[in-house]
């Protein structure tokens, strides 16, 4: 954010004499210094390490690592041959190039370690989103099918309105999906402060994490609708070509070019959006703006891309997984809702939105976890934002974990 993450505790490590002290990444803009104030801070890429005589910070917590140099000639990217030290571990991950391992692990014990800013702001986020989606269900299932939709497919009577009342039903899913979009944007945001926090080792709370994210919040909806823009316009480029070789070259030609078109369009947003997966924790934690967000992010993952997106792809996979299955119930709840009315239809279609809520609040700071480390991987592996790091943890007092 365009204040940066609060200042560190405890005096900061002295280097040796004859040496400058290192500084973090600023944050007001690019190639802006604050010697006062040594903090790690999201956002410009702040000066280059120096290439002589680089301090070193010794100590069994460390390894004598040599620290300051450019990515890929310190200690920690040596050979196979050569003696790896451990890096230091303030946090939910060491401070060096990322595993597999360390980004799902990392996800998984940001929550464990602070389950209330974690979990408990994604419940009361889906919990929030569920009361018009659950409004909207009621409402409209009342009105449509005031003695329960009739599942029977030899019930020919009122297929009309049944036709009429089933888009009703699709408009109100449609809506609860756009509630649940915008929920799910602001909680990503929520929940990206966090794990930035939960790196340092740092605790932060409900309350704290709001304030940090409240100013972003129309930033972050802005390059959503952005977003959706693109989206729509490129599906009407696409609708208007396969109409247009409809109209003049035939039907058959046209549903050909229409496959072909959707392929490309699927590998496309794919690609698109492995470029564009770290526009949020940009956004939120630099205190950039929308399109700035997205042009940063399309720079980190320069390079990076099949490693991104496979990463992403199998968190959301076992995030998918876990929920599909444990949103079973929620499933079985609404058709008897559905299928039912008065009270009982009520209270059931409550109970599949509530469990519903749960599960969704469960798996979301999994893969918003994975999202916030990824960013904060790649920062350290292009812009050695690990050293900017490990002074910050020098300041909380922290050693390796």
């Amino acid at each position: 954010m365009s204040d940066g993450w609060a200042s560190p505790s405890g005096d900061p490590q002295q280097p040796q004499q004859g040496q400058q002290p290192q500084q973090g990444p600023s944050y007001g803009g690019q190639g802006e210094h604050h010697d006062d104030r040594p903090r790690p801070r999201y956002g410009a890429y702040g000066p280059m390490p120096p290439q002589q005589s680089p301090p070193q910070y010794g100590g069994p917590q460390y390894g004598g690592p040599q620290y300051g140099r450019p990515q890929g000639s310190g200690p920690y990217y040596s050979g196979p041959n050569q003696f790896r030290p451990m890096a230091p571990k303030p946090g939910v991950v060491p401070l060096r190039p990322l595993s597999l391992g360390d980004i799902f692990g990392g996800a998984f014990a940001t929550i464990r370690g602070n389950p209330a800013a974690t979990l408990g702001l994604s419940l009361i986020v889906h919990l929030i989103v569920a009361v018009p989606s659950l409004i909207l269900t009621l409402w409209l299932k009342d009105a449509a099918f005031p003695n329960g939709i009739n599942f029977n497919p030899d019930t020919t009577s009122g297929s009309g309105s049944g036709m009429s009342s089933s888009i009703d039903l699709n408009a109100a899913s449609l809506i609860a999906q756009v509630f649940s979009y915008i929920g799910g944007i602001v909680l990503a945001g929520m929940l990206i402060v966090v794990v930035s926090e939960a790196v340092l080792g740092r605790r932060i709370s409900m309350g704290s994490t709001w304030a940090r994210i409240r100013p972003r919040i129309w930033a972050l909806l802005g390059m959503t609708v952005l977003l959706l823009l693109g989206a729509l316009l490129a599906i009407a480029v696409v609708v208007g070509i396969i109409v247009l070789v409809a109209a003049t070259a035939g039907t058959v030609l046209a549903v050909v070019l229409g496959i072909l078109l959707g392929l490309l369009s699927l590998v496309a947003l794919i690609a698109v959006y492995t470029r564009i997966l770290l526009a949020s924790p940009a956004l939120v934690l630099e205190g950039i703006g929308p399109i700035a967000a997205l042009r940063r992010s399309w720079g980190l993952t320069r390079g990076a891309f099949w490693r991104i997106l496979g990463i992403s792809l199998l968190a959301a996979l076992v995030a998918g997984f876990v929920g599909g299955f444990a949103n079973l119930p929620a499933t079985f709840l609404t058709l008897g809702g559905l299928s039912t009315s008065g009270v009982t239809s009520i209270l059931l279609l409550v109970a599949a939105q509530l469990w519903s809520a749960v599960v969704t609040a469960a798996v979301a700071p999994f893969v918003n976890g994975t999202t916030g480390l990824l960013y904060i991987d790649q920062r350290m592996r292009r812009e050695g934002l690990d050293v900017a790091l490990m002074s910050a943890a020098a300041q909380d007092g922290h050693g390796r974990n």
